[in-house]
């Protein structure tokens, strides 16, 4: 039986459990009832156990929905390594016909393809899925080459401790790419890597140095070159579109990135590091400074398009969002989606990811 953590049969095993262990309470209550210490500490027990089984069953579900863990290890602080199992840099060839039997069909038109890949430049192992348009797979099956003027790469990035999962399990990216090429010539190609490359520690998509993983350059570089091996396009720049700390690294890819990256769409974000609190102040300062978009934008030298959302209901993301579209921003062509209610999850963020696609690849086609 299959009891990984995302899975039906975990989620349903916890959710009966925890309902069987309420009834039986319910029921029996009155045998269970005795006098004395030892028994007043079985029934603590009891109702702790109940209490934990309901907190599980709870977290299990969440978790399932919104992809925040992919596995019991990673739950537990494993770092996401996949080194064993990767493919090296220059193993990655064009995707051909009998690799190609590994895409499942997803949405409308679409396959969904997942690799473990090494990255060129940052040495970091780590899964990718690809999802292609039905015409990508035809023609690459019969050994054509693609011509990049027809595709639009995006790139989409979770949050911490989201795995890359959660779009298309909570946010159902699918619908909105198969929607988007059924109406547009420019077909969007995804590319949903994992960002969260050190395990528990938060690294917000930068080259931290001092041993950790080098996530900027996976994340960049690294599938840039990754993509232009296995479909054999070459020197195109991406759009990149994150949700809560991916939409942090969105905004500051394209900023910061120009070369790479032609637009951003940033959802539940904010526009500068927020590194968590218990890490050193020398590191906070040493990354604030090294990534300062404020330093970025002035070594612009064209307008980059950034469709941002924010919700008044999301305490932290619109309060940086306010700050940040409060300063001038000349070399930053902005549109600015603000949702009148909801907090920082999926369901509020959903509604807005087709219209900022929409937007964005307009202005950069």
């Amino acid at each position: 039986m299959n009891f990984q953590l995302t899975s039906g049969l975990t989620q349903g095993l916890f959710i009966f459990v925890s309902a069987l262990s309420i009834l039986l309470v319910l029921l029996w209550w009155n045998k269970l009832y005795r006098r004395g210490f030892l028994n007043l500490i079985m029934r603590f027990l009891l109702l702790v156990f109940v209490l934990l089984m309901s907190i599980s069953s709870l977290g299990v579900s969440i978790n399932r929905s919104q992809g925040f863990y992919s596995s019991w290890s990673d739950m537990f602080g494993s770092t996401n390594s996949y080194s064993v199992t990767a493919i090296p840099a220059k193993n990655i060839k064009v995707l051909n016909s009998a690799f190609l039997k590994n895409a499942k069909p997803i949405g409308k038109d679409l396959y969904l393809l997942k690799e473990i890949i090494t990255g060129k430049d940052s040495l970091v192992s780590n899964v990718v899925y690809l999802i292609l348009p039905s015409q990508v797979v035809q023609l690459l099956k019969a050994g054509k080459t693609l011509n990049a003027a027809d595709y639009q790469v995006t790139e989409f990035l979770s949050g911490f401790p989201s795995q890359p999962e959660m779009w298309f399990k909570a946010l159902r990216i699918e619908e909105d790419i198969s929607t988007h090429n059924a109406t547009h010539p420019h077909k969007i190609i995804g590319v949903i890597p994992q960002i969260n490359v050190a395990g528990t520690t938060d690294l917000e998509c930068m080259n931290f140095g001092n041993g950790q993983p080098d996530a900027e350059t996976w994340l960049t570089s690294d599938l840039h070159s990754y993509l232009s091996l296995r479909l054999g396009i070459t020197d195109t720049k991406w759009v990149v579109a994150g949700v809560s700390t991916g939409a942090w690294c969105a905004a500051m890819f394209a900023i910061g990135q120009p070369s790479l990256y032609e637009g951003a769409l940033s959802i539940a974000g904010y526009f500068r590091p927020a590194l968590p609190l218990t890490d050193p102040i020398a590191l906070q300062n040493a990354m604030k400074s090294k990534y300062d978009v404020a330093t970025m934008e002035s070594k612009l030298t064209t307008p980059v398009p950034l469709y941002i959302v924010a919700s008044l209901g999301d305490v932290y993301s619109i309060r940086e969002t306010t700050r940040f579209l409060a300063k001038s921003h000349p070399l930053l062509d902005i549109k600015y989606h603000e949702i009148a209610s909801g907090g920082h999850n999926p369901q509020v963020w959903k509604p807005t990811i087709l219209p900022g696609l929409e937007w964005i690849i307009s202005r950069v086609n």
